[in-house]
């Protein structure tokens, strides 16, 4: 059965909340346990909760690490039963997939130099997890059918999920990062430009961002009604005031360039003042207030108190902000993007240092790359990297930059079948006869490409989940939906 089921999908919800009020291991995967078994017979209830538990999936494993498998399981076990309910040859698969074969190839490159160089089997393993998982979800969208309820549905659960976290995250806010956080995340020893931030439910303020705009954007997706309008304006509003909040410079421009992708393809020239107006209430109304509020509470004393002094191996250590003021706000942000300060700041310790000694190992390695878990990646994070200390690279380093990334770790070879797909991709949408959803899957491409600039985009679980689900509705051979309007 693979219809979608409230009932069980409160259910899930439900078991999840349980294992956060009773936050043992043991029960965390005796419900990780259950909620797969029921993904086996209610697929799309399985694919579904994904839009619930990766926005909020840091939290979870935190709070109980039980549910460290919980979405890849759910995601893997789907994937399965609907390669199985296909029940099609496999040259059915090689012919409708051989395009993935440049992915998987990109994944053996970085697997088979990474141990070359000299880092573990596990280290390889995890970074090929972090790239792969969410691919994945293109298999089972493309081979299963959608309606048009279904894809508003996905929409509504985003919608609930989203104000849910920015909720919290304005508690964060005004809390100066007291309330709702586990101890060990409030004990994050941040520079001064990242204390202002909101980090949210996803510990990291530009995947929060990048999260809360998706939602944003997929809000126009729904058909306006005149029940609808007023309750989705003050959604909008809710959700793009959230994002500034997270004052993530990056995800502003890289949403901005697929919006423009979007408007001119589509020649939907009269949104742009919707837009417009939607980021100036926004300011107004949410960020600008909140951030006064927050200031309040901050100059008030309310939360000063004595904090005893922590052990270094349990301070997460940050590089020092570029450029320290008291009261750097998002416009201040921005218009220091470029200063001299900025970018010197950047060269020493910075997104400019990153790329620099990213160019210096691939000069050593410029045929296939030093590998996963060398240099800057998810895996590097967990695993020590066999070619820091040869650099000199301090081991949190993170390199923000997926095509630094990309090619420190895969080299030319890498790179190439990596602009090889990013071709084939933008070619096969290009030929949507439905130009609706052609001019979607564009400026989501946009979107991933200048993401890929500031962050490490394709290790970003929110972003990835939503992005692959696009490409793989559009890639499904049943006619697309030709109703959707933007307001």
């Amino acid at each position: 059965m693979n219809d979608f089921k409230y009932w069980l999908f409160t259910l899930h919800i439900l078991l999840i909340a349980f294992g956060l009020i009773l936050p043992s291991e043991l029960f965390g995967y005796i419900i990780t346990i259950i909620i797969v078994g029921f993904t086996i017979f209610y697929s799309k209830n399985g694919l579904l909760l994904l839009f619930v538990i990766f926005p909020v999936r840091p939290f979870l494993v935190e709070i109980n690490g039980g549910y460290i498998l919980l979405a890849d399981l759910i995601l893997l076990t789907a994937v399965c039963i609907a390669v199985y309910q296909r029940s099609q040859p496999i040259s059915y698969w090689i012919k409708e997939y051989k395009w993935a074969g440049l992915f998987l190839s990109i994944l053996i490159v970085g697997l088979l130099s990474g141990l070359h160089t000299g880092i573990s089997v596990p280290a390889g393993l995890f970074q090929i997890r972090a790239l792969l998982i969410t691919f994945l979800v293109i298999i089972f969208v493309k081979e299963s059918h959608w309606q048009r309820t279904e894809l508003d549905r996905i929409i509504g659960i985003s919608i609930a999920t989203a104000l849910f976290v920015c909720v919290h995250g304005w508690v964060e806010k005004i809390s100066s990062r007291h309330w709702l956080l586990p101890a060990e995340w409030r004990d994050w020893n941040l520079a001064s430009a990242n204390e202002m931030r909101i980090y949210g439910l996803l510990a990291n303020p530009n995947v929060l961002a990048t999260y809360l705009l998706i939602v944003f954007f997929s809000t126009f997706l729904l058909k306006n009604t005149n029940s609808r309008n007023k309750p989705l304006m003050i959604i909008r509003i809710l959700l793009a005031g959230t994002s500034l909040l997270t004052y993530s410079r990056g995800t502003l421009l890289a949403f901005a360039a697929g919006a423009v992708v979007f408007i001119i393809l589509r020649k939907a020239w009269k949104q742009v003042l919707p837009l417009f107006l939607y980021a100036v209430v926004s300011f107004s109304l949410i960020y600008y207030p909140m951030d006064r509020v927050s200031e309040m509470i901050d100059e008030s004393g309310y939360f000063n108190t004595t904090e005893e002094e922590r052990p270094p191996d349990q301070v997460q250590e940050e590089p020092a902000s570029p450029i320290i003021k008291e009261n750097n706000v998002l416009i201040e942000r921005f218009k220091e993007m470029f200063s001299d300060q900025t970018i010197q700041a950047s060269a020493e310790w910075g997104r400019i240092y990153v790329v620099l000694k990213g160019l210096e190992i691939f000069q050593d390695y410029p045929l296939t790359g030093s590998g996963f878990a060398t240099y800057g990646d998810a895996a590097s994070q967990s695993y020590s990297s066999p070619i820091y200390e040869r650099y000199g690279i301090p081991n949190n380093l993170y390199t923000d930059n997926q095509y630094i990334s990309l090619l420190v770790s895969t080299g030319i070879i890498g790179t190439l079948l990596f602009l090889t797909l990013c071709f084939l991709m933008i070619k096969r949408v290009w030929q949507l006869k439905n130009n609706f959803w052609r001019s979607i899957s564009l400026s989501a491409i946009a979107t991933l490409l200048v993401s890929g600039l500031f962050y490490n985009i394709l290790e970003d679980k929110t972003f990835t989940l939503y992005f692959y689900f696009i490409i793989g509705y559009v890639l499904n051979k049943e006619k697309l939906e030709k109703y959707y309007e933007m307001d």
